[in-house]
Parts: C-alpha cells; sequence; structure tokens
C-alpha cells in the first residue's frame, strides 16, 4: 500500500511542481492542462498533497519496520505445594 501511495506523491509532485516551470516558459502538462486558469495555485497544492503522500508512506514504512516490544508471558500464579501441576 505505501509503495503506491508513494509513487501516487511522487507523480503529484513532479506535476504540481514542475507545472510551475513549465508555465515560466510557456509550456503545460497535457494531462493538467485543464487547471491552466487556476495556476500557480493549482501547482502548488498538488505539489505539498504529493508531498503529503510521500510523507506519509515512509511514515507508514517505517511504523511496519519499527521492532515491536516483546509480548510478555502470562503470569501464573504460584503452584501450592502438594497440587498437581
Amino acid at each position: 500500500m505505501s509503495s503506491i501511495m508513494m509513487r501516487i506523491g511522487i507523480l503529484f509532485t513532479v506535476l504540481g511542481f514542475g507545472s510551475l516551470i513549465l508555465e515560466q516558459f510557456d509550456y503545460e502538462f497535457t494531462l493538467i492542462s485543464w487547471a491552466t486558469d487556476m495556476q500557480p495555485v493549482f501547482g502548488i497544492v498538488l505539489g505539498l498533497v504529493g508531498v503529503a503522500l510521500i510523507g506519509g508512506s515512509v511514515a507508514m514504512s517505517r511504523a511496519k519496520a519499527a521492532p515491536q516490544p516483546p509480548q510478555q508471558a502470562a503470569v501464573q500464579p504460584p503452584q501450592q505445594p502438594g497440587q498437581p501441576g
């Protein structure tokens, strides 16, 4: 799951911040050409969403890789002398 989230985050980041750069040279990504009127706000927001997805993916992978605390064995009461056990 986090791999997909990472890939989508990278795509959003490249499209968002790349659209800001391309706008300076009067070019645009065909995929988001419908958002030309909303630049540069759309590019900034899309880029930040991408960065947030990348950060979330990294946080999820670190949480999975973190060592789990050892499980404590159930404490059994001491047996009374003379009882079978």
